[in-house]
């Protein structure tokens, strides 16, 4: 395989790379919204009754505690991760720590060799950064799948008072 050959490879790598991380994005969005709607549910239906069993208090503690450690782990997951090269052509932070004549010099006067080392930093980095996002993801899924079940059932006690 050939330099440019190689910067196709890796241009269509880092593109779905991108798109790996769109998704991990898009599942944050949905589950901040399942969360933030159960808390208010809970919220609303503690409010308005008069909780005195310890074991309902603890129910209620269990909901909205693993609720909160999901939102904790999403913003963590979504927290932006932006350390960039110096030089690259490729990553916003570097493009627009520089001039616009800059880049368009460097743009110009890039070789297919750097290029193609610029495509694989922005790679390895853009897959750290999935990696990461997912992780933290799979964590805030796992405390969220925790608070179900004593939502569920603090849910239906207390509309059933």
């Amino acid at each position: 395989m050939d330099t440019p050959e190689r910067n196709r490879f890796m241009e269509l790598s880092l593109f779905r790379l991108i798109i790996t991380n769109n998704a991990a994005d898009t599942k944050v969005a949905t589950l901040i919204g399942m969360n933030t709607t159960m808390l208010a549910v809970l919220a609303a239906l503690v409010t308005r009754q008069e909780v005195v069993q310890a074991w309902m208090v603890g129910l209620i503690t269990l909901a909205a505690l693993g609720l909160l450690l999901s939102l904790l782990f999403l913003s963590l997951s979504s927290f932006p991760r932006t350390s960039r090269p110096a030089r690259s052509i490729v990553f916003f932070g570097a493009i627009s720590a520089v001039t616009g004549n800059v880049f368009a010099d460097r743009v110009r006067t890039i070789s297919d060799a750097e290029y193609l080392d610029d495509l694989v930093e922005q790679c390895y980095r853009t897959a750290t950064i999935a990696s990461r996002k997912f992780r933290w993801i799979q964590r805030a899924q796992m405390a969220w799948y925790s608070s179900i079940l004593p939502w569920l059932l603090t849910v239906y006690l207390l509309s059933h008072k």
